[in-house]
């Protein structure tokens, strides 16, 4: 099993439009992508930050997953949208990739 988690740092004062549009971004990726994807926020830590967290058999899955989503339309109007309102810190955005070894 591999866990991809996409973090990305909050504009400050855009919290609350942020993670209404990152749980839009995921509902997206389920209901037509087929992605297993939930948002997550910090318990303890960083307020102003957010993650996806998504799960994939293999991955060659979670490759062909990111493929799909980001040559579909929607998804790349959902992103324009997050853009466009400034929600997040483009150069805070990182993956983390892990495998399931128990």
């Amino acid at each position: 099993m591999i866990t991809v988690v996409r973090t990305a740092n909050i504009h400050d004062g855009k919290i609350d439009a942020a993670f209404a549009w990152a749980v839009k971004i995921a509902k997206y990726g389920r209901d037509k992508l087929g992605m297993n994807t939930q948002v997550a926020r910090n318990v303890g830590g960083e307020v102003y930050q957010l993650h996806w967290v998504s799960t994939y058999p293999s991955l060659a899955d979670a490759e062909k997953a990111t493929k799909h989503a980001e040559g579909d339309e929607g998804f790349k109007a959902l992103v324009a949208e997050a853009r466009q309102q400034g929600l997040l810190v483009g150069t805070s955005i990182r993956d983390s990739i892990y495998e399931s070894v128990g």
